[in-house]
């Protein structure tokens, strides 16, 4: 099956006709994996210009923001919320510490555990009307053509997927 999908993900990434013998399933994973690559590579492109950082960076700095207000998470806690390995979020927090956003630190009452505090660096890039507009903007050119009902429903589909993941 997986081979199968590689020879023909070209064709349908290009266009809106199912392979033959495709299933549904395959071409939403296999189309899902498209999107999201070119998301990642627009995004990278944006954020890169914006802030220099990429879009997995910026996504963490959201995610410390928002889920970890009152508390510095280990990387683990952070691993979780970013549905990462704890490797992978290591690897994407020590870039972002190389840029001065934050820093890793050892627990000061557990040394085995190490923490992510937010250096501020971030405050400007994510306050301010100009700021909050051109994110507002490129999320809003993802979904573009979709109104407030499809966006509902994708929504819904969404999070159905995400409830295969979560178990």
């Amino acid at each position: 099956m997986f081979l199968f999908m590689l020879k023909t993900f070209n064709m349908f990434a290009t266009c809106n006709i199912l392979p033959f013998n495709m299933r549904n399933e395959e071409n939403v994973f296999g189309l899902i994996l498209f999107i999201a690559q070119h998301w990642t590579v627009n995004g990278d492109a944006i954020l890169n210009e914006k802030i220099g950082i990429t879009t997995k960076q910026w996504m963490l700095l959201i995610i410390l923001t928002k889920h970890f207000e009152t508390e510095h998470p280990t990387i683990s806690q952070a691993a979780e919320a970013f549905g990462s390995s704890r490797q992978n979020l290591k690897q994407v927090a020590l870039s972002l510490q190389r840029k001065g956003f934050l820093n890793i630190k050892q627990d000061k009452k557990d040394s085995r555990i190490q923490r992510i505090i937010l250096t501020g660096r971030h405050d400007p890039y994510f306050e301010g009307e100009e700021n909050e507009q051109w994110q507002r903007n490129f999320i809003n050119s993802l979904f573009e053509n979709f109104n407030t009902e499809e966006m509902e429903k994708l929504n819904s589909f969404v999070e159905k997927l995400k409830s295969n993941i979560i178990r």
